[in-house]
């Protein structure tokens, strides 16, 4: 009872770990990727959770550079989906990285990323396009002189020979593959090399030797029991090595051969087809030996079948079912299965099947034998005729691969005999630019004694243009110091007495507060007005020079933010770079900026209904950056357009000859950003 309560908890702490982990976040850079990658293939999380973390990758590397990195990261995302059997997704990355792999001229990348795409057909049983696919990749391997994976490449193409019936053409490639691993101790590709062999001799109906090749793959398989596979393996030794012995019609070895691959393998629930495989031919073997039980090994095979959706599976259940009810002269039972068999053959172009069902169908149907043996002849004829076809296509797609190969070399030897040239060329391109420069030197030292003696001349007529500086200047100063004083003197002697005099005249209300004197009084408050327009007519004169003092811009920029927080209540906020020189920017493009940001600001207070209002002024090179943002319920830029306050911005961003952007939609606030040349 301990033991299992102990159980429960310790499951429930992994799920609750497993759910942390998926739950945390990570953010899309290149730092996560290799944990991101790592979550995809985490197969107790569940396949939506998986496939986000796949999706995140892909998104990363799609804003990556095109270097050995993304490359590599692409194909190890291209073969999490391989083994996913995403086989869309796979096909889309593998094509991808090969167009990078292209871009970037890395041919180890291009000969990888087609044997990916080769991948793909092969496992879609589109022989001829996987066959020319390898066959790219072969030649690109053997061209850069890689041999790591030229191996098992040269397998699947041995394989695709097997498939389209090309059996002594298989045999071949892959005895030449034994010779070239024979010193190697790669014995999975050992095991799968002696499988094919006996697979391509069994197809030629040499079945001794086949079984020769299956008991030498049984042997290496001792080697693999490290591998996840072992028990796979070794079940499926056992089922090639029983079917020849089906051939032979020695079914008793064939039942210890089948028994014995069920007994050390878990097929049932990790590999069905594989259990369904071996069921059916225990079934079939059985049945030959009139044992009972064989019936219902065969239909418990072809439910299995039927539930993967294993159309070839299916086809081979239904044509022992056939020939079993046939044996047992349920002719009726027998025809079915049998019709059955061949319409499903025939549509999916499983000939070989399609054979059997119609020898079998003949011997059913004594009365259609004749039509069933003339279809049996078309086909065979066929399919002879097809499988001639497709020997030449092959021996076709890989004389044109080779001509690629030897036009890339053709390409290269150009190359070099172009680069070789062009080396010539340049040399002699260096002489004459060497005699240019020479010629040219020699006329620039004489023109630069003529400079020296315009240069004397010239310091001796700037002399006198200096000192005529230095009395235009005394005069200037001369006017400044003069306007002072007159200015002083408007102020001291026309506003400061009419501000006394006004002053006086309304003393008097501190005495007398009858209506008389109040009406009296009115008269010298309309003279305020007139001192006001005298102060702002000599304002406008000084106000040419408001920013003329070092920091004053700073400071009254400043001072525009403290108002809106004190009007407004809200969060204002201005940085401004201390490296900027102010004293060095031109008096009209601070006073321009100046009412830039009033504009700005005042547009704020009116419309934005912000809580957040930030600045920023900084330099970059030659020009004065200026963005302005608030968080308030921002506008449509086209139908704002045509305000008066964008249009003054855009008016005094003109005159300083600056650019200006203002992005905002509706509840995303406003942001204006500046560029100003100086």
């Amino acid at each position: 009872m301990k033991k299992i309560i102990f159980t429960v908890l310790f499951s429930f702490l992994l799920l609750n770990c497993n759910q942390k982990e998926s739950g945390r976040l990570l953010s899309l850079n290149d730092d996560n990727i290799d944990t991101l990658l790592s979550r995809s293939y985490n197969y107790k999380l569940d396949k939506i959770q998986r496939d986000k973390y796949a999706d995140q990758v892909s998104f990363i590397l799609s804003n990556r550079i095109n270097d050995s990195l993304t490359r590599s990261y692409y194909f190890k995302l291209a073969g999490r989906h391989y083994n996913l059997n995403e086989s869309e997704r796979y096909i889309n990355i593998s094509r991808k990285v090969y167009i990078l792999s292209k871009e970037s001229n890395d041919s180890l990348g291009i000969a990888k990323a087609l044997q990916y795409i080769g991948d793909y057909h092969y496992g879609k049983f589109i022989n001829d396009s996987a066959y020319y696919y390898y066959s790219k990749a072969e030649k690109m391997y053997l061209h850069i002189k890689n041999n790591e994976d030229i191996d098992r490449l040269r397998l699947y193409k041995a394989n695709i020979l097997f498939y389209e019936k090309d059996f002594s053409g298989c045999e071949t490639a892959v005895v030449n593959i034994l010779k070239t691993i024979k010193n190697k101790k790669d014995f999975r590709l050992l095991y799968e090399c002696y499988i094919a062999l006996g697979n391509a001799l069994e197809g030629s109906n040499n079945t001794k030797q086949a079984l020769i090749y299956y008991n030498k793959a049984d042997e290496v398989t001792n080697q693999l029991k490290k591998d996840s596979h072992y028990l796979s393996l070794k079940a499926q030794t056992y089922n090639y090595l029983g079917r020849v012995c089906q051939k032979e019609n020695n079914h008793n070895e064939a039942i210890y051969y089948f028994e014995k691959a069920l007994d050390i393998s878990d097929s049932r629930a990790k590999e069905p087809l594989l259990f369904a495989n071996l069921v059916n031919n225990l079934g079939y073997s059985k049945f030959k030996l009139n044992d009972k039980s064989g019936f219902s090994l065969l239909y418990e095979a072809l439910k299995i079948r039927n539930t993967q959706n294993n159309i070839p599976g299916i086809v081979s259940s239904k044509i022992n079912l056939s020939e079993y009810y046939f044996a047992k002269k349920d002719t009726v039972k027998a025809l079915l299965f049998s019709t059955q068999a061949k319409i499903l053959a025939h549509n999916n172009k499983i000939f070989e099947d399609e054979l059997r069902s119609l020898d079998l169908l003949a011997k059913i149907d004594p009365k259609n034998d004749s039509y069933y043996n003339n279809r049996f002849i078309k086909l065979t004829d066929s399919l002879q005729n097809n499988e001639r076809a497709t020997r030449n296509k092959f021996a076709r797609i890989e004389f044109e691969t080779d001509e690629i190969l030897d036009q890339k070399k053709n390409i290269e030897a150009e190359k070099d005999k172009i680069s070789s040239q062009r080396w010539v060329i340049l040399g002699f391109s260096l002489f004459f630019i060497l005699i240019i420069a020479l010629l040219y030197l020699t006329k620039r030292q004489h023109s630069k004694n003529k400079e020296l003696q315009f240069e004397q001349e010239q310091q001796k007529a700037n002399g006198e243009i200096y000192q005529l500086m230095l009395e235009q200047q005394g005069r200037i100063d001369e006017g400044r110091q003069n306007e002072k004083k007159r200015i002083a003197q408007e102020l001291h002697d026309g506003i400061m007495s009419k501000l006394t005099s006004t002053r006086l005249n309304l003393f008097i209300l501190s005495k007398k507060t009858d209506e008389e004197t109040i009406k009296k009084c009115l008269l010298h408050i309309a003279e305020i007005q007139n001192i006001e327009k005298e102060i702002r007519a000599i304002s406008h004169d000084l106000n040419k020079d408001v920013f003329a003092a070092k920091d004053s811009f700073k400071t009254i920029v400043t001072a525009l933010f403290d108002d809106l927080k004190t009007t407004l209540q809200v969060n204002g906020h201005i940085e401004i770079e201390n490296n900027i020189n102010w004293e060095m920017v031109e008096a009209s493009t601070k006073m321009n900026l100046y009412r830039i940001f009033q504009e700005a600001l005042q547009n704020i207070r009116k419309y934005a209904k912000a809580n957040l209002v930030i600045a920023e002024i900084t330099k970059h090179d030659n020009s004065i950056h200026v963005k302005i943002s608030d968080d308030g319920i921002g506008f449509n830029v086209k139908k704002a357009k045509s305000g008066i306050g964008l249009k003054n911005i855009q008016s005094r961003t003109t005159m300083i000859h600056g650019t200006l952007e203002i992005k905002s939609n509706v509840g995303k606030g406003t942001q204006i950003s500046l560029v100003i040349p100086i």
